[in-house]
């Protein structure tokens, strides 16, 4: 215990914690690489010009587009603090969101299909309740020819990502846990 008083031993204690303490932390940028790194490629600076001209309807002056860089980097700061923080955790509206562009990357593969006259004459037999007019007749293919495609391109994009999930659900094992009523019953009536 005598060598604990020695300063070199201090100062090699102190040492040690403040490593430890910066490599617990996430520590200061190191390089080129790694979290600190943001990479901007000109792919996507092309997406975000397109994205801008088309919701603005003109491309983006020199200055919106500085101006659209700085954005996009800011959200992927933020993001990338968010995410270390764990605030991405449990929440719905994340979770929501997250769900529904894997739903959208899952139904990505259907966009591409284009169907035959003769599918879609058996998608609208099959789904004749959707198009009756409010007389009840049922319109002729090719008044309705337009709705038809897009019922029929969207049915194809649910069973793309119906299919996808299964696949994925697969690889997958849930186990369930009872919930206690007794332990669901005090927790409201404590509100």
């Amino acid at each position: 215990m005598k060598c604990l008083r020695e300063p070199l031993v201090q100062f090699l204690l102190l040492g040690a914690a403040l490593f430890g303490l910066f490599a617990l932390w996430g520590g200061p940028a190191t390089g080129p690489v790694g979290q600190y790194h943001i990479v901007i490629t000109s792919g996507m600076v092309q997406n975000l010009i397109v994205s801008y001209q088309r919701s603005e309807n003109h491309p983006p002056t020199d200055a919106e587009l500085k101006n659209l860089i700085n954005n996009y980097i800011q959200e992927e700061i933020l993001n990338r603090e968010a995410r270390a923080l764990g605030l991405d955790q449990d929440d719905t509206v994340i979770r929501a969101h997250l769900r529904d562009k894997m739903k959208f990357y899952l139904e990505t593969p259907a966009e591409d299909a284009t169907p035959t006259e003769e599918q879609l004459a058996a998608f609208l037999e099959k789904n004749a309740i959707s198009f009756r007019k409010p007389d009840g007749t049922l319109p002729a293919l090719k008044d309705i020819h337009d709705a038809v495609r897009a019922a029929w391109g969207a049915e194809q994009r649910r069973q793309t990502a119906a299919t996808a999930y299964e696949k994925l659900r697969a690889r997958y094992t849930v186990d369930v846990q009872k919930a206690d009523p007794a332990a669901a019953n005090s927790s409201t009536d404590k509100k």
